[in-house]
């Protein structure tokens, strides 16, 4: 051992060889080459130490975490891929799905759309079962869907409670899952001509197509009609988040000018994209609003285009409620 500035140390070795000659081995720290190797192993040591720190925290938010896709399908020409499928691959949590199929339930009979109108008021319940008393911050939803209009709707107002979600819309010309970021501009909605007073009112609120009024007075006899639409309605548009947030707005404040002039119940037709259908759900509160019931269009049947439809929560009620057209006329 040598003494100075610097620890040095002096290591000779001999090992003995098959053949019976040594073979000489020195170690010494007062040597360049020597403080390069071990510079070199110490600095690779503590980058895995490092990794392995980083490994750990990203194995415990990973557990933590829960990522829930909750997807509702119910047309018969759908989405193949899942929207759990869309989810960025760097979100941190364990995947779950809230997967609703009611294709078949709501081509059949009264009895089996109920069936269907009952899978979606699980959704809250489903929600909290996999919530499990976690942290806001350790959870992230993300939702969409292709349905019938009043099955879209009211899984949005049944999801608007929840304080963040990230929202997906099937783009059927890629055949993707889409976010709004991703979508189109619209132009604003035109000016709303309304009455003086109204007790029942149908809303046609038209977006992907027009909204034929000749329809809405054979299912709707004799009922007052008051228009929100925007000028070109495109069908099949993935819409932006702007134009989104802007048609809510559109919608609430209609929906707010209506109960100023006396109106007690709102018949909603919507022609509008699923994504869209679901955050007008979102928006409206039925616990201070008009009654709502929005209805499902079907082409085919001249004589009652729109057959059934289904009421949104409100102060009576927490859950949607199957309504059929036929009822409707004499509620």
């Amino acid at each position: 051992m040598l003494g100075g500035p610097w620890l040095a140390a002096k290591l000779i070795f001999r090992k003995e060889s098959a053949d019976g000659s040594y073979i000489v081995g020195e170690i010494n720290t007062t040597e360049a080459e020597w403080w390069v190797n071990a510079s070199c192993l110490g600095v690779g040591a503590l980058l895995i130490a490092v990794g392995l720190y980083f490994a750990w925290i990203t194995f415990q938010e990973q557990r933590r975490k829960l990522v829930i896709a909750l997807e509702l399908r119910g047309l018969s020409q759908t989405a193949d891929s899942p929207l759990q499928s869309a989810i960025p691959s760097l979100t941190l949590g364990r995947r779950e799905s809230i997967f609703i199929d009611v294709r078949q339930l709501v081509q059949g009979t009264t009895a089996q759309k109920q069936e269907a109108v009952s899978a979606v008021n699980l959704i809250p319940i489903r929600l909290k079962q996999l919530k499990d008393g976690r942290d806001r911050d350790d959870l992230s939803v993300y939702a969409g869907g292709l349905a019938p209009v009043p099955l879209l709707f009211l899984t949005g107002n049944l999801l608007a409670a929840e304080s963040k979600i990230h929202w997906f819309d099937w783009n059927r010309k890629t055949s993707m899952w889409v976010s709004p970021n991703e979508g189109a501009d619209l132009t604003d909605s035109l000016p709303i001509n309304y009455e003086p007073a109204y007790q029942d009112v149908v809303l046609a609120f038209s977006v992907s197509y027009p909204i034929d009024r000749l329809e809405l007075a054979v299912a709707f006899p004799g009922a007052n009609i008051v228009e929100l639409k925007i000028e070109n309605p495109v069908p099949g548009l993935v819409i932006s988040e702007t134009s989104i947030q802007r048609l809510m707005q559109d919608f609430m404040n209609s929906i707010a000018t209506l109960k100023s002039k006396g109106t007690k119940r709102v018949h909603l037709i919507l022609a509008a994209p699923s994504i869209l259908s679901i955050r007008l759900g979102s928006c409206y509160a039925g616990r201070n609003m008009p009654e709502l019931i929005v209805y499902q269009y079907q082409q085919a049947q001249k004589e009652n285009p729109y057959p059934w439809g289904v009421r949104m929560p409100n102060s009576e009620s927490n859950h949607g409620e199957l309504i059929t057209q036929q009822a409707t006329n004499h509620a």
